[in-house]
């Protein structure tokens, strides 16, 4: 079997990221494999050869961001690109890992009209969405109850005013139905939110982690000093830091929990949105909890990003959109640390709810720091959670395992390779 790997930018999102490493672990078992990707960067199209895949990246022209509910349809370069690669590669199936960027649904038939059999790898919300989904919010709502994910015409127009597309989530569903043989979400939430929205069936086939080495003492000492942590109760906040991840709602928790544990700051990891770190050292002040506890690192990756976690005694994640799967969780499980995890979305398939760390509705800050008030004032408990996310991930979460998932997939698609 000639399999296509596709995702709009190489690389440079927690989607793409997961498509390479599914496309380079299916390598590793033998099969052949092309990825394409585009870049926006002028002169920036190359091929080159990957941990075993063909790398196809290939140039189409930026666009201003308005106008993405249109172009995500049909962007012209995009079809091209996937009409270029197909009639070089002749695959048999095409995977495709979120398109609606520069790739855009339209591509979708090009893939199709070579004869190549398509999945959609649903990784975010953006289908059935404008943007990023909160109008599934509810205060009342407690983990276990069912969540209402439908929108309609008239939640998004008021949302997203000037950007929204009538023609926008109608014309997807036609383009799956009609072009896409199969479609694979990231977690059941996910799939549950298309279904709502008259997108599926669907697949549920869990983000894989490969293993990874504990950082080295020297990194984490480094790293210790250089944010002046040691004696601290770290609190780690990481992923994009911005209003829908519930970082207002963490602060006014945050300010309950230093009361009572007066060592306790929180660690930021990654880029905040213009303003919004401003915005939240204006709410701690206010707040008493003082702008020294929070502490800011910006985006880390590699051992840097493992020795985060190793300072770290809590991970939370209070998003208010949705969150298709959570990799933040997944990766402070592997850790072994506590999470405390939004239940809007995916973090109610990768958390389990009171053994591995705890779901919470993050309206609810009262309740968000009586978790986190949990975890770091019973250290048997944080103990006890950290070994049983450790072990979740082994079970379900393991790289081998996702490609285990993907292979049999393929196999019920192409039954004769």
């Amino acid at each position: 079997m000639k399999l296509l790997v596709a995702n709009d930018l190489y690389g440079l999102s927690s989607a793409a990221g997961v498509a390479v490493r599914m496309a380079e672990g299916l390598a590793a078992r033998g099969h052949e494999v092309s990825f394409l990707a585009t870049t926006q960067e002028p002169g920036g199209g190359r091929r080159w050869q990957q941990g075993g895949v063909d790398v196809h990246l290939v140039e189409t022209p930026a666009y201003n961001a308005r106008w993405r509910s249109w172009r995500s349809l049909n962007n012209p370069a995009g079809v091209a690109a996937m009409a270029r690669v197909v009639d070089e590669v002749r695959p048999d199936l095409v995977h495709v890992h979120n398109l609606h960027i520069h790739l855009s649904y339209a591509s979708l038939a090009a893939a199709r009209a070579a004869g190549a059999q398509t999945i959609l790898h649903v990784h975010d919300i953006m289908p059935v969405c404008h943007q990023k989904l909160f109008c599934h919010l509810d205060e009342r709502l407690v983990p276990g109850d069912p969540v209402r994910y439908r929108n309609g015409p008239l939640k998004c127009a008021v949302c997203v005013r000037g950007r929204f597309n009538p023609l926008r989530n109608g014309t997807i569903k036609k383009v799956l139905a009609r072009d896409v043989d199969r479609l694979v979400a990231v977690s059941d939430e996910m799939g549950s939110a298309l279904a709502q929205n008259g997108i599926g069936p669907c697949r549920t086939i869990f983000n894989g982690m490969a293993s990874t080495s504990d950082p080295s003492d020297s990194v984490v000492s480094s790293l210790s000093e250089r944010l002046h942590l040691a004696g601290r109760r770290v609190v780690m906040f990481g992923g994009r830091i911005d209003r829908l991840k519930g970082g207002l709602e963490l602060l006014e928790a945050l300010a309950v929990v230093v009361r009572k544990v007066p060592d306790a700051v929180l660690l930021l990891v990654g880029d905040a949105l213009p303003g919004f770190f401003e915005e939240m050292v204006a709410l701690a002040e206010r707040n008493g909890v003082g702008q020294h506890r929070l502490v800011r690192t910006g985006w880390l990756s590699g051992e840097e990003l493992r020795a985060a976690y190793a300072l770290s005694d809590v991970v939370v994640s209070p998003s208010l959109c949705f969150e298709s799967f959570g990799l933040v969780n997944l990766e402070a499980m592997a850790a072994g640390l506590p999470v405390v995890a939004s239940m809007w979305g995916g973090p109610s398939d990768v958390v389990k709810d009171g053994e591995t760390g705890f779901l919470v509705n993050p309206l609810q800050t009262a309740v968000l720091a009586d978790r986190l008030l949990r975890v770091l004032q019973d250290e048997a408990l944080a103990e006890r959670m950290g070994v049983a996310g450790r072990a979740r991930v082994a079970h379900l979460f393991s790289l081998e395992k996702h490609l285990d998932g993907v292979e049999a997939l393929h196999a019920e698609m192409m039954p004769s390779s």
